[in-house]
């Protein structure tokens, strides 16, 4: 049996299917993480933006639409990492405080779930077929049969009644499976045991940095054709458990064009290796939040110091139950984009690091501090609809 990690790997990563399954061994995540962020996001002095498909014309500011930070829902737990000290909380994202944005793209999410039902969506059978196709092909892989899943439902009897809508589609072949989902989303499980060199060590927490740069190189380059990336860039990630162990997550992303384009495929477009407990590579995902996304326009968003007296006067959205604590707590700052299926427009925030002093976790006994996170829209203001106010500490 593979590890609690398979959670991560085949569907707890997005948080919306982070129910399908529970550990069996031992505990990846603090309790305090990633309970359902893309649901649970709370805004604090602002929450549920309303979507307006009007223009706003005022003074010499671009005629652009008004968009919506979507409303946050019921959660368990909150977005919380931790780390002995702050030096050690690393995201390589490619944004450095001495850029500079005029202009940041916004976009109508394509994959945006209304119901919050749980199934992916954006994509029809026809333009899943082609790019489950597509995949095989760079994989050198034939396809023998494919299934699809749909948006069946089973009601207090266990009566299952099928579902009219294709949500995915998974195809077997001689070395594998590959899924599409509608969302964009195509993951390649390789079959069980499948060893890579004996030079190279894939695990989940007892890999060093150095063997983790070695190792995503090597699979980069492997399966470049897979990834399509003109010039793929390693990102790694990682936080520590409950237990104390460090967690590190393979990741790799497109930085060809630079600038606003490696921020929004670093944060929007990524690739993912994932190990099984034994050092075998388990599966790759590939992930594009931009499927089916329409671009509403090139929004004037503020600067990074500006975000931040945004954060200091309770401007922010977060999912933590305290308040934000102080300037003095603040780690980190990076400059990302959101485009998760509850969200229905794909858009630039400022996320901010904060240390929470008054946070507690089976963690601080080891020594480990919590860093809750906060999000200030990127975006001026003035394009954000009005808004109706939501308290974090339901958590």
């Amino acid at each position: 049996m593979k590890s609690e990690y398979i959670l991560d790997a085949l569907g707890g990563v997005r948080d919306e299917f982070v129910a399908e399954a529970a550990p069996k061994k031992r505990q990846k995540r603090s309790p305090i993480k990633w309970g359902a962020l893309a649901a649970c996001l709370v805004l604090l002095a602002g929450g549920a933006f309303a979507a307006l498909n009007i223009g706003v014309q005022r003074g010499n500011a671009p005629d652009l639409p008004l968009v919506m930070i979507s409303a946050p829902g019921g959660s368990m737990g909150f977005e919380g990492l931790m780390y002995h000290s702050a030096d050690e909380l690393e995201t390589a994202n490619p944004w450095k405080e001495n850029m500079e944005f005029e202009t940041l793209p916004v976009y109508e999410n394509g994959r945006y779930d209304a119901s919050d039902a749980g199934f992916p969506r954006g994509m029809n059978e026809e333009e899943m077929t082609q790019k489950l196709q597509n995949a095989a092909a760079s994989l050198g892989l034939e396809i023998t049969q494919i299934k699809r899943r749909t948006n069946e439902t089973k009601d207090e009897n266990g009566t299952v009644t099928p579902g009219a809508e294709i949500y995915a589609l998974r195809a077997e072949t001689e070395a594998g499976t590959i899924s599409v989902e509608a969302d964009g989303t195509v993951t390649y499980e390789l079959p069980e045991n499948y060893a890579l060199p004996p030079e190279y060590h894939f695990t989940h927490s007892e890999t060093t940095r150095e063997e983790a740069e070695a190792v995503i190189a090597y699979l980069t380059e492997k399966y470049a054709a897979f990834l399509g990336f003109a010039e793929p860039q390693t990102a790694l990630r990682g936080e520590y458990n409950i237990y104390g162990e460090f967690i590190r997550e393979y990741y790799v992303y497109d930085s060809a064009q630079g600038g606003a384009d490696a921020i929004i495929n670093y944060s929007l477009r990524a690739a993912q290796f994932c190990p099984d407990d034994e050092g075998h590579l388990m599966l790759i995902r590939l992930s594009d939040a931009l499927t089916k996304a329409k671009k509403l326009g090139d929004y004037p968003i503020i600067s990074a110091a500006e975000a931040r007296e945004k954060l200091l006067a309770g401007e922010y959205l977060t999912s933590v139950p305290y308040p934000m604590p102080g300037e003095e707590y603040i780690a980190k700052a990076e400059l990302i984009y959101r485009g998760g299926r509850s969200e229905k427009t794909i858009m630039p925030y400022y996320r901010f690091y904060v240390e929470l002093p008054e946070a507690e976790s089976a963690g601080s006994a080891l020594g480990l501090k919590t860093y809750g996170v906060y999000y200030v829209p990127a975006i001026q203001s003035r394009y954000i609809a009005d808004t109706a106010v939501y308290d974090g500490r339901f958590n």
